[in-house]
């Protein structure tokens, strides 16, 4: 039975998310998306914030060609499940609900509270 209560998208973007670590130290990986949604997304990286963490994320979805413009969306959310691999090797991953975002491209911007 499907829980989730927003449709997921299998587009795969690259990712810059941050979060600080149980020293306070901001950490700041890259990683690339497995799926998106209005609620969250799912993300692989070499590195994973543990669940139950704040993190931001920005995610480039569209570049225009021969153009500096480009279609982000930045992120504020907490991550709701961390899976990581059996060996420190593998890519691990996450999934992140999303609490407030921002998509912006050109001079256009949109600014969306999720519940």
């Amino acid at each position: 039975m499907e829980l989730r209560k927003a449709v997921r998208y299998a587009l795969q973007v690259p990712t810059v998310f941050i979060w600080k670590d149980l020293n306070g130290i901001e950490q700041r990986v890259e990683g690339r998306t497995r799926d998106i949604s209005i609620s969250g997304a799912y993300v692989f990286a070499r590195v994973c914030p543990p669940e139950g963490t704040s993190v931001k994320v920005d995610m480039l979805l569209a570049t225009v060609p021969n153009s500096p413009r480009s279609l982000r969306l930045n992120a504020q959310g907490r991550v709701v499940r961390a899976e990581r691999p059996a060996n420190e090797e593998s890519i691990c991953g996450f999934a992140v609900l999303t609490l407030r975002a921002l998509m912006h491209g050109g001079d256009k911007m949109l600014e969306q509270e999720v519940n």
